[in-house]
């Protein structure tokens, strides 16, 4: 056994005309009302590493630059260079947009045939690993504190949370998406179809 160091791992990488040419996984990640800037650069490069086909900034979430920007100049330069700080290299790599309300985007993909599936922890949630997933999919991720609005929730086919052990309330939005994208892969097969993992 050998750890393998930075420059090895870097030359397993896919060349950016590789990059291009690789299937996305068809998964739609919807980030709402997320208050942390840097939440939303680490949920950026959780989307890129997956191969996630579009990641969805939506509410008062903040967002990267914009052509014709409407933002004030020093809110686009914060909110950009902190998402691009905690999203190391996959801003460019990872194709988002802006929802200001995702509601009628929810709907029209959920008639496209998209499964939606909010992770909150409600009455009739159930535990993440004991729900059917399939592709194409949509996860809905909400704030910090008062996780995701009841409007998004109601157009939810499922509702799922991680289950806690400890004192706390939750896990960190961005580590709760990343044990969620890590489990949709391996439960609908992405990471065998893509990697050749057995």
């Amino acid at each position: 056994m050998k750890k393998k160091t930075t420059q090895e791992l870097i030359t397993e990488r896919p060349s950016e005309k590789e990059l291009k040419a690789m299937p996305r996984t068809p998964l739609i990640v919807i980030a709402d009302n997320i208050r942390s800037l840097d939440n939303v650069g680490l949920i950026f490069r959780l989307c890129e590493l997956a191969r996630v086909e579009l990641f969805v900034l939506a509410g008062y979430t903040g967002y990267p630059k914009i052509e014709h920007d409407p933002r004030p100049e020093g809110i686009i330069e914060r909110h950009h260079n902190r998402i691009q700080k905690t999203s190391v290299y996959a801003l460019p790599h990872q194709p988002w947009a802006y929802q200001e309300n995702p509601i009628d985007f929810i709907t029209a993909k959920r008639q496209e045939g998209y499964h939606v599936i909010a992770l909150e922890q409600t009455t009739t949630s159930i535990p993440y690993f004991k729900a059917i997933y399939t592709l194409p999919t949509i996860l809905i991720v909400g704030h910090e504190r008062l996780g995701v609005r009841e409007e998004l929730l109601a157009l939810a086919d499922q509702l799922i949370e991680i289950p806690i052990l400890g004192i706390g309330n939750s896990h960190n939005v961005a580590m709760a998406t990343g044990i969620i994208i890590s489990h949709i892969l391996e439960k609908t097969g992405q990471y065998t179809k893509n990697n050749g993992i057995s």
